[in-house]
């Protein structure tokens, strides 16, 4: 049985996944755009610091796309996992939305950091807060595993 709190809490993660596969959608279908943004997250202009070969360029577009497909895939399967079973308080699903996130976020994260990219750190951190929100609201009413 869905609960009502449940229901709302799923379609904040629907929401934010939403916002993660716009973005994903800008890498596979606008690479230029997409370059814009990372441009501005990387180096706080939106274009590159340095001259960039038409090789490279090419390199950089074929890999934010794969970058987008990744992350349209990996909602796609939250989004189907808020719908039915997160809404209808089956513990699985939960789990199966938090605990990738976690890893993400860390792995990302210290990646980011080691390499000083400030700028993805706070991308990661916002991307994070709009599923970790919902996700430690909609936690009480999940049974605890067995």
């Amino acid at each position: 049985m869905n609960q009502p709190a449940l229901i709302f809490w799923s379609r904040l993660i629907q929401a934010a996944a939403g916002v993660v596969l716009a973005l994903s959608a800008v890498l596979l279908f606008a690479p230029s755009l997409g370059e814009t943004f990372f441009n501005l997250v990387y180096f706080h202009q939106p274009a590159s610091p340095v001259p960039v070969p038409i090789e490279a360029k090419g390199y950089i577009r074929f890999a934010n796309g794969i970058i987008g497909a990744v992350m349209a895939g990996w909602m796609m399967a939250i989004i189907v996992l808020a719908r039915r079973p997160f809404q209808a308080g089956e513990r699985y699903a939960w789990n199966a939305i938090a605990w990738p996130l976690l890893a993400w976020y860390l792995v990302d994260t210290a990646f980011s950091l080691a390499h000083g990219v400030w700028g993805n750190v706070l991308l990661n951190t916002a991307t994070a807060l709009m599923f970790c929100l919902p996700l430690v609201a909609a936690r009480r009413h999940f049974a605890p595993d067995a």
